[in-house]
């Protein structure tokens, strides 16, 4: 399924009315993912991954197919110290074959640790679920101050 198609049937079931409809099945394989990340385990992602997946990570950077995201993991999981991923917050929705999971998640036993949250979909084929797209913003984001612009003078009154 394209990202654009499934970014379509998102949208459109959001829209209804059953599609906050909790999820624990998709709340379920989120939480095999997690045990995968820590454990290193890139077989899991091998086998659960869209072939046309994306992952778009805290920094901002996309990585669009399955193998890319799979190369990402590979060389995350052969760094030391191994980064440990939690998550906590987990809210699930969806309709049919399409769900999505909302996470609070936290990165740590590496030198950049920080939090962040989550948004994962997930389309079911054959019988099970595979992810399709998850998108990271790191929690925290300072806002800047908005400057107030220069005040212009009023312009002449004119009759």
């Amino acid at each position: 399924m394209s990202a654009f198609i499934l970014a379509l049937a998102v949208t459109v079931q959001a829209a209804s009315p059953d599609a906050t409809q909790a999820r624990p099945d998709v709340a379920t394989e989120l939480q095999r993912g997690i045990a995968a990340y820590n454990a290193g385990d890139i077989a899991y992602y091998n086998a659960s991954l869209a072939p046309d997946a994306v992952y778009i990570a805290d920094d901002g950077a996309v990585f669009a197919g399955k193998e890319r995201i799979v190369g990402l993991f590979t060389r995350i999981f052969a760094r030391t110290p191994k980064p440990r991923l939690e998550t906590s917050d987990v809210v699930t929705g969806g309709r049919g074959d399409v769900a999505w999971a909302r996470f609070k998640w936290n990165l740590s036993g590496i030198e950049k640790a920080r939090p962040g949250v989550a948004t994962a979909i997930f389309v079911r084929e054959g019988g099970r679920w595979q992810v399709a797209s998850i998108q990271n913003t790191v929690a925290g984001h300072a806002m800047r101050t908005a400057t107030p612009a220069a005040a212009s003078p009023a312009p002449a009154h004119q009759h």
